[in-house]
C-alpha cells in the first residue's frame, strides 16, 4: 500500500496544475488506457487515505481532550477509533487489490481484442464489414454507376460537379467554357441555390472542379462523392431473445433522421414517423434507419422526420452528395431541432458549407464517428466543425474497439451490442457508433422541447457528459457517457 501512495506522490507531483495545460493528448493503445485507469483508481484510493487520515487525527485529539474528565469513556472511544482505522485501511488494502486485477483483466482483454482485429482485416468477409471507404462495396457502387474517383480514391459521379450560389456573371462564363447545368435547385431552409453542372466534354470530375474553383474563386464547388452503406453500418447484427425494447423517458421531441428508410415496428408504436417523399423508393433499405429509429423511440415520444437517403440493391444501396443535400434542406423545412446522421464518409465542401449553415441557423446536428478503426482518419460529417461527434462505448463503458478518434470526438454513448428493432419484426443486438449517436440525438431532442436553445443545450450536454479516460475531454471518448 506504501508503495502505490508513494508512486501516487509522485506522480501527483509530476502532473500539471491544471488538466487544460496538458497539450492535447494522442490517440491511446487500450493498453495505456488499462494504466490510466489504474492510475486514476490509485490516485483516488490516495485522496481518500490523506482524508481518512486527516479525520483520525481530529477525532483522536477531540477524544485526548476528554481524557482527564472521561478516562474510561475516552479509552473505549479511542480503541472504536483504532478499530475503524483497522478496518477502513483493511477495506483500503481490498480496493487495491480489486484495481490491479481490474487492471490485469483490461489488458488481457486488450489482447483478445488485438487478437480478434487481426482476424478480422485478414479474413475481410462480405458477411461482417464494417465501415472501411475501400471496402468491396464501395468498389461495387463505383463499378455500378461507372464512377471516377477522387485522389483519395472515393468514387465521384463522373463527369459532373456541383456548386452553391455562383453568380450569373460566372454561369455565363463557365457555361462559355463547356460547362453544362444539369439541374438548379433552390435550398430555401439554407437560402442558397445548388446547381448540378456536366464538366465540359471529356474532363474529368475532379479536373472540372479544379478549373471550376479557377474560374470562380470563393465559391464553394466540389465532386459529387458516392456514400456506400457499408460507411454507416457497424458490424453485422444478431438476434436478440428479448421481444419488447425497454423505453426510458416519456417526453415529446422531435428529430430528422438521415439515413435509411424507417419501416413499421412494435418498438415504434410510440413514435410519429413522417416519412420525406423524394425518398420513398420501391423495396428502399430499412434495417439501419429502423434500428436507429427504434433507440430514439426507447428515450421517449419522438416525431422522426424520416429522410431516406439510400437507393440502389437492398444489399448493396448507396447514395450521393447531393441527395444528402436535398434530405437536409427537407429535415430543416420541418423544422427539426436536431438532426442524427449515421453517414460517416468523404469529406465535401458543399456538404461541408450546407451543415455549417444549419448549425449556425441554430439547428444541432449529432453525427456518428465512424468505425474505422483508431488510427482511422476522420469521417465527415462528425468531423465538420460545429457537429456533435459521438463515439460508442460498451456496457462496461469502454471504447468501441473500432471507433475513430480524434479532437472532434465530443461525447459517448452506448453502441456495442444494444437492442434495437430489426426491420423484419423482431429485435436483434448491433453494434457501431451509429447506434451511438439517437441516444446523444434523443437526449439533445428533450433539451430542445424544453425551450432551451441549441448554444444552451450543446452546454447543458458537456455538463451531463461523465468523465471516460483521461480527466476531462480526450480523443477517445470526448467530454465523456451520456446515459
Amino acid at each position: 500500500m506504501r508503495a502505490i501512495l508513494s508512486g501516487i506522490v509522485i506522480g501527483l507531483l509530476a502532473a500539471p496544475a491544471f488538466p487544460h495545460d496538458r497539450d492535447p493528448p494522442e490517440p491511446q493503445s487500450a493498453q495505456e488506457r488499462a494504466q490510466e485507469r489504474l492510475e486514476r483508481e490509485q490516485e483516488r484510493a490516495a485522496q481518500r487515505a490523506e482524508e481518512r487520515a486527516a479525520r483520525f487525527e481530529r477525532d483522536r485529539s477531540r477524544i485526548e481532550e476528554r481524557e482527564l474528565r472521561e478516562p474510561a469513556k475516552a479509552a473505549e472511544d479511542l480503541a472504536k477509533l483504532e478499530a475503524d482505522r483497522a478496518e477502513n485501511e483493511a477495506k483500503a488494502a481490498e480496493d487495491a487489490e480489486k484495481a490491479e486485477a481490474d487492471y490485469e483483466k483490461d489488458l488481457a482483454e486488450a489482447a483478445e481484442d488485438e487478437l480478434e482485429d487481426a482476424a478480422e482485416l485478414a479474413e475481410q468477409s462480405d458477411d461482417d464489414r464494417v465501415e472501411r471507404g475501400s471496402s468491396a462495396e464501395i468498389r461495387d457502387i463505383a463499378d455500378g454507376e461507372r464512377a471516377e474517383h477522387d485522389e483519395r480514391g472515393y468514387p465521384v459521379r463522373r463527369g459532373e460537379v456541383f456548386a452553391l450560389d455562383l453568380p450569373e456573371s460566372v454561369l455565363a462564363q463557365i457555361q462559355r467554357s463547356g460547362y453544362r447545368i444539369i439541374e438548379r435547385t433552390r435550398l430555401e431552409a439554407l437560402d442558397r441555390d445548388l446547381l448540378r453542372l456536366a464538366a465540359p466534354g471529356g474532363t474529368s470530375a475532379t479536373l472540372a472542379r479544379d478549373r471550376l474553383r479557377e474560374l470562380a474563386p470563393g465559391a464553394t464547388v466540389d465532386v459529387v462523392h458516392y456514400y456506400g452503406m457499408d460507411l454507416t453500418a457497424g458490424s453485422k447484427p444478431h438476434k436478440a431473445r428479448e421481444k419488447v425494447m425497454p423505453t426510458r423517458a416519456n417526453e415529446s421531441f422531435s428529430v430528422g433522421v438521415i439515413d435509411t428508410a424507417v419501416v413499421s415496428h412494435q418498438a415504434l408504436a410510440k413514435a410519429r414517423i413522417i416519412p420525406w417523399s423524394e425518398g420513398a423508393t420501391p423495396q428502399a433499405q430499412a434495417r439501419h434507419g429502423t434500428a436507429v429509429a427504434s433507440l430514439l423511440a426507447s428515450a421517449g415520444r419522438p416525431t422522426i422526420y424520416s429522410a431516406n437517403i439510400f437507393r440502389g440493391p437492398a444489399d448493396r444501396p448507396y447514395t450521393s452528395a447531393e441527395v444528402i443535400a436535398a434530405a437536409l434542406e427537407w429535415t430543416l423545412l420541418q423544422g427539426a431541432p436536431v438532426i442524427n446522421m449515421s453517414l460517416a464518409g468523404p469529406r465535401n465542401a458543399i456538404l461541408d458549407r450546407l451543415i455549417r449553415d444549419a448549425v449556425k441557423a441554430g439547428k444541432v446536428v449529432v453525427a456518428a464517428a465512424g468505425n474505422g478503426g483508431p488510427t482511422a482518419p476522420p469521417s465527415y460529417p462528425a468531423a465538420v466543425p460545429g457537429v456533435i461527434a459521438v463515439t460508442a462505448v460498451d456496457k462496461d463503458r469502454r471504447v468501441y474497439r473500432l471507433a475513430q478518434r480524434g479532437k472532434h470526438i465530443a461525447v459517448a454513448g452506448y453502441g456495442v451490442d444494444v437492442l434495437a428493432a430489426e426491420a423484419g419484426g423482431n429485435l436483434a443486438r448491433f453494434t457501431g457508433t451509429s447506434f451511438a449517436t439517437p441516444v446523444v440525438s434523443a437526449w439533445l431532442g428533450r433539451c430542445r422541447a424544453t425551450g432551451a436553445d441549441a448554444s444552451a443545450c450543446r452546454l447543458l450536454l458537456r455538463k451531463a457528459a461523465k468523465d471516460l479516460g483521461a480527466q476531462g475531454f480526450d480523443e477517445t471518448y470526448g467530454f465523456g457517457l451520456i446515459e
